[in-house]
């Protein structure tokens, strides 16, 4: 009788949660100005920053619940209350090369929201100092075109 009764709670635990994101409506990321962004070289110790434009579209409301971001040396900025149709709003990723090895890198970081999935991409090259150069900790932004 227990085994019906914990079945029976978490089936219409279920219920409520499809329910609730059912409710929440089909906002989605809509455009994007980029998704992948080329930054072509930095020197070990730079700071590189890429801004993501979007707009909602559909019906209801967008919640970005989080920005996974692939590795420590990326860091995601991103709106934490609700979007609604026709907002244009930004995700920005930093990416610190600080720590990085000298080469090609191919940074990430998905979205996760009450829509679609979506990933940003930042390709670009580490290059190492030169001999008997101090980090200089530089702030490159890119500009995204939207």
């Amino acid at each position: 009788m227990k085994t019906f009764f914990c079945i029976a709670a978490l089936s219409l635990f279920t219920s409520v949660v499809l329910a609730q994101n059912t409710a929440i409506g089909e906002a989605q990321i809509h455009r994007i100005s980029s998704d992948t962004v080329y930054f072509g070289e930095c020197y070990k110790g730079d700071t590189v920053e890429a801004v993501f434009k979007f707009t909602v579209k559909g019906a209801g409301k967008l919640f970005i619940r989080q920005v996974y971001a692939g590795c420590q040396c990326t860091i995601p900025q991103y709106p934490k209350d609700s979007l609604t149709e026709g907002s244009i709003d930004s995700v920005c990723l930093q990416f610190h090369s600080k720590n990085i090895h000298p080469g090609a890198v191919d940074k990430f970081a998905i979205i996760i929201n009450s829509g679609a999935e979506r990933t940003f991409r930042m390709i670009g090259e580490v290059k190492a100092l030169p001999a008997n150069t101090q980090i200089k900790n530089r702030r490159i932004r890119l500009k995204t075109s939207y």
